[in-house]
Parts: structure tokens; C-alpha cells; sequence
């Protein structure tokens, strides 16, 4: 990246400034819900309708996670919220990106600075009974900022941008005083766009690192795997780590957040691990496995099935974040940095031959355990009779799976759907699957999935959410119709929320409370917000429609009538 050094020829007023550093910097999107707070960034995007764009969302929450989708899919993005309301409705987006490092621009508006304290309309400064939105957010970003003139506009922004991205990315809150909108700057010089992150030169800490000591620890081993986590993706170390796993012969495992970075169609691979992944990984890490090299993870409480995982197990763990690097497990090597610069050193130390795999058991056990456990869940309910009228969710998932090509990215919301995905669901892309594991927000998907088309134009985006998760930010597909967007979801209506239905059925002996759904035609519905539908009750008709579907341009929803006797399994911890 250049760092831009712009000479303004004219006076500039601060909401002038901010859209011209945002362009300057790459954000050409700018997701959020019109206020007077924030109306003169708004009135200077429209002055510069040739550089950037709002995408004004029906409600702050959609506006959020549409950031969040459009990050994940172009690697940055912003979204902008009034003062109060506003900014609070976009907390749960907000902490949903931070969860998951994904680095989103989140600017906000705030009571112009001589009524700060004065219960001024939406005041949001903590002063008194008004909420303190400068604090919420520096719970939930990486750094959160008020600008308190229009000279730290440049100084803010730029230094706010570069936080994003450095280390562990993530989102980042700047807010603005109203007054600081409307004031005028003179013409001068600024540096218009943030630096480029600069990594650590680890080459000194690496030449003293002892590799050969985890060599001989590995070669130990009878039983090892690759642990691939979210920060491989983020650090673009995927050939590297496809290359040490295929030249050792180690079977490899990723989190659900890294489904897609390395192909589950390859003989070492065990899917994705966790709790809803695929019952050979369980099978292998919860059983023999002697030696666990993790990359970029956390061993959240999903991943590691409970924590079941033992510490002894670990014999490696790499990640960028110090914070991260002995949370839950510690592991008997560490290293503290990018996973791409500790996996190129690592690959000068190994010697490895295609030829002659260095751990034959463990990829005979691999090859045993697929067949036996079932690497896409063979499931009993699979076969077992369903309702006249009603289909069976797992054979829907294994159409959307069967069915959807290697290049149309899946957008999974969470719910007994998000688990369905996430172990039936097969991938090869980075990119490809998208879900919010982390904070686990249900209607997430729904909203994302414009963002990630809106980022991606000319590539359809499949989101997939059941009944309950639709409601929540359903609204939504009015946006996507006002925009244009390529986006196609499947609504899993099964009348209940699905998840603690099956709770209370199963665990509180049938004592069933606020878990049923409205009776709502969800088609009537889409097309009463400008995108059509197709009900569909047979998985022979989702397949014929799906099909036509997928090559169609323009946004669809499909309702699939799904039986709501059918949960996943393993359910309800492990």
C-alpha cells in the first residue's frame, strides 16, 4: 500500500474529510441507517457518489452484519450509526465481528461537544442516565475513539484503520461530535491513508526457535494432526501448511470458522472438528492422537468438544494473539507470531517424501474411521420415515451440499440448521463457508449474505437459516432487493425453534415454553418486500428448484417445509 499524501485545494468540512480518507483507504460501501447525527457524512457520500455508496439497511443490527459479510468477503469494510439507538442496535454485529476477527470500520455520531452532558437528543457520552457508547464498543473492538475536533478527523481515522489490521484484525469504533461534521478545514496536506500493517521481523526469533526439538517430539508421535484455525486463513498460509500435512503424511482437521482452507476431499483430511464436525475427527482426536500441531486457534468450547481435548495432546501452538496463545491449552512448544512466517521455517527444517508417509498408521486409521464413523455423518434419522409433506433436514443439507458448486460461497446462519451445515456440508475454498461461530448469533446469515454478495458481484451467495434466525433480520431481503444483490436463501420452516424445542422435549421432560414459531407464509412475505419465493415440499422439488435456481441471477428465497421431529446429532454438549 502507498501511503497517499493529498493536498486539499479547497476548504473541506469534517464529514468531507472522513469520506475522502474512507475512500482513500479502500472502503467504497458504507453499510447503515440515516440519522441527524451522522446526515452530513451522509450528504458527503452523495457528493461523492463516484467513489462510494451507502447501503442503508431497514434496521442498525442488518446494517452490522452486512459489514461483517462484506469483510469476510474483501477483507474490509464500515458501517455507520447514529448516536444511542443506533450504535446499540449495531452491538450485537459489532461483537460478532470482534469474536471472529473480522476488521470492520465502525464510525458513529455523538452529540455535538457543547451539549455533551446536557441530555442532548441521543446523547450517548455516559453523562448521567445516557448510555456510554464510547465504552460499550471498547469492549467489543479492538480500539474505540471519539474525534473531539476536526483537526484529529485524519490523525483518528488513519490510526484507527491501522488497528484494524494489525496483529489479530478486528473491528475498530470511531465516534464524532455533530459539530465537528459541519466544521471547515482549510486547505492543506494530510496523510489520507493508513499505513500498512507491518509485520514483525521474526526471522531472529525464529533462527533460535527449536524446530529440531519438535521434530524429534513429532517423530514420536504415531498419531499426529494438523489443527487448522481461522488464523491460517488470515495470515495466507494455506499452501504452506497443505505442503507440510501432504509431504509428512499428517492428517489435518480444521475449525469450523476455517472450513474450505484445505480440501476435505483429500485422503488425510478428518473435516471439521467440534462438536457438530465430523465423527472421524472426534473419533481420531478424542481417541488415539498423540500430537496436535495448532495453528491460528482458540480452542473455544465447540472446537475442542467441551475442552475434552487434552493439554497433553498439544505439542504445538502458533498464533499472533499473546492473549490467545495459552488460553485453555498451552501446548509443549509455543510460538508467539504469524503462522505463514513460523510455517516456512518449519519447512525448511523437515525432509519430506510423497513417497514414503512418515506416519502410515495414522492414515490407515484416517481411511478406517471414514469408513466406519462416516466422514459426512452417516445419521440414523437419515433414513427413518418423515411426514407426508415435510423434509427430512439432513437430506436437505446433503442436497445444498451435493448440489452447490465449489465457487458459490455458503452463508450458514446458526441454530440446529448451522449444525446440520456444518458437518454435512462439504467445501474446498477458502471462503466458501461462511458462519458465526464465535458469538453464535442466530439471523446473522440472513443479512451477511448481502454483504458477501454485495462485495462479490457476479457470484450467486446461498444462505442457509431456519425459521427462527429468518425472522430475525428477514426484513433485510428488502435491502438486498433494493440493491440488487445475488443472493438465495433457504428458509428451514420447521414452526419452532428448533434447538430448545428439542431441549424440552428430550431434557426437561416435555415442558415446552416460548419455542413454537408464528404461523407465517414466508413466500408472501419475501415477495411482499420485493424478492420472490418458491415453497417447496419434497426434496425431489428443492432439488429440481435449487438447480434452476442457482442459475438465475437475482435474489430468491425457497421455504423448505422440514420435519421438526428431526435434530442433529450429537446435540446438547457432546
Amino acid at each position: 500500500m502507498t501511503i497517499a499524501i493529498r493536498e486539499t485545494v479547497r476548504t473541506m468540512t469534517g464529514a468531507e474529510l472522513i469520506v475522502d480518507v474512507l475512500t482513500q483507504n479502500g472502503f467504497h460501501q458504507v453499510f447503515g441507517v440515516p440519522g441527524r447525527r451522522v446526515l452530513p457524512i451522509y450528504d458527503a457520500i452523495y457528493r461523492a457518489a463516484d467513489k462510494i455508496r451507502i447501503v442503508a439497511s431497514q434496521n442498525e443490527q442488518g446494517a452490522a452484519f452486512m459489514a461483517d459479510g462484506y469483510a469476510r468477503a474483501r477483507g474490509r469494510s464500515c458501517c455507520l450509526g447514529i448516536s444511542g439507538p443506533g450504535l446499540l442496535n449495531m452491538v450485537t454485529g459489532v461483537a460478532a465481528s470482534y469474536y471472529d476477527s473480522v476488521p470492520v470500520l465502525v464510525l458513529g455520531g455523538q452529540a455535538q461537544t457543547k451539549s455533551i452532558g446536557k441530555y442532548a437528543i441521543q446523547e450517548a457520552t455516559g453523562h448521567g442516565r445516557s448510555p456510554d457508547q464510547l465504552e460499550i464498543f471498547r469492549r467489543i473492538t479492538k480500539k474505540a475513539t471519539r474525534a473531539q475536533t476536526a483537526d484529529d478527523i485524519v490523525p483518528v481515522l488513519t490510526a484507527s484503520i491501522e488497528e484494524m489490521f494489525a496483529g489479530r484484525p478486528g473491528p475498530v469504533y470511531i465516534e464524532f461530535p455533530t459539530d465537528i461534521l459541519h466544521q471547515e478545514i482549510a486547505p492543506g496536506a494530510y496523510r489520507s491513508s493508513a499505513k500498512p500493517p507491518v509485520s514483525e521481523d521474526a526471522s531472529a526469533r525464529l533462527e533460535k526457535w527449536p524446530f529440531q526439538a519438535l521434530v524429534a517430539d513429532l517423530s514420536r508421535a504415531k498419531f499426529p494432526v494438523i489443527l487448522v484455525g481461522q488464523g491460517v486463513n488470515a495470515s495466507g498460509a494455506r499452501d504452506e501448511v497443505k505442503r507440510i500435512a501432504e509431504g509428512l503424511g499428517i492428517p489435518f482437521v480444521t475449525t469450523t470458522l476455517a472450513k474450505g482452507t484445505l480440501p476435505e476431499d483429500s485422503e488425510l483430511s478428518l473435516g471439521s472438528c467440534g462438536i457438530w464436525g465430523q465423527p472421524a475427527a472426534k473419533e481420531y482426536l478424542l481417541g488415539p492422537c498423540d500430537a496436535i500441531l495448532a495453528f491460528g486457534t482458540t480452542f473455544q468450547e465447540l472446537s475442542s468438544y467441551g475442552w475434552r481435548i487434552r493439554n497433553e495432546q498439544i505439542l504445538l501452538r502458533v498464533d499472533i494473539d499473546e492473549g490467545e496463545l495459552h488460553r485453555n491449552y498451552s501446548g509443549k512448544h509455543s510460538f508467539l507470531g504469524d503462522a505463514k512466517d513460523f510455517l516456512t521455517a518449519f519447512e525448511r527444517c523437515l525432509s519430506m517424501d510423497r513417497e514414503q508417509t512418515q506416519f502410515p498408521e495414522a492414515k490407515a486409521l484416517v481411511a478406517t474411521l471414514k469408513s466406519d464413523a462416516g466422514f459426512y455423518a452417516t445419521i440414523q434419522h437419515t433414513q427413518e420415515h418423515v411426514r407426508s409433506g415435510l423434509v427430512n433436514p439432513i437430506a436437505l443439507v446433503k442436497a445444498i451440499s451435493r448440489l452447490t458448486p465449489q465457487d458459490v460461497a455458503i452463508i450458514s446462519d446458526v441454530g440446529e440448521n448451522g449444525a446440520w451445515s456444518m458437518y454435512l456440508i462439504q467445501r474446498e475454498k477458502v471462503g466458501s463457508y461462511v458462519i458465526n461461530a464465535g458469538l453464535g448469533t442466530m439471523g446473522h446469515a440472513v443479512a451477511a449474505a448481502v454483504g458477501v454478495s454485495l462485495a462479490l458481484p457476479g457470484n450467486k451467495i446461498v444462505s442457509i437459516c431456519g425459521d427462527g434466525g429468518f425472522m430475525m433480520n428477514g426484513n433485510e431481503i428488502a435491502t438486498a432487493a433494493k440493491y440488487r444483490s445475488d443472493v438465495l436463501w433457504i428458509v428451514f420452516n420447521n414452526g419452532i425453534l428448533g434447538t430448545q424445542k428439542h431441549y424440552q422435549r428430550d431434557y426437561l421432560d416435555g415442558r415446552y415454553i416460548a419455542s413454537d414459531m408464528p404461523d407465517i407464509d414466508y413466500c408472501e412475505y419475501s415477495e411482499s418486500l420485493g424478492v420472490p419465493a418458491t415453497r417447496v415440499k419434497t426434496i425431489e422439488e428443492f432439488d429440481v428448484e435449487y438447480k434452476r435456481l442457482l442459475k438465475i441471477k437475482g435474489n430468491h428465497l425457497i421455504e423448505v417445509c422440514v420435519d421438526p421431529n428431526i435434530k442433529p446429532e450429537p446435540c446438547y454438549f457432546y
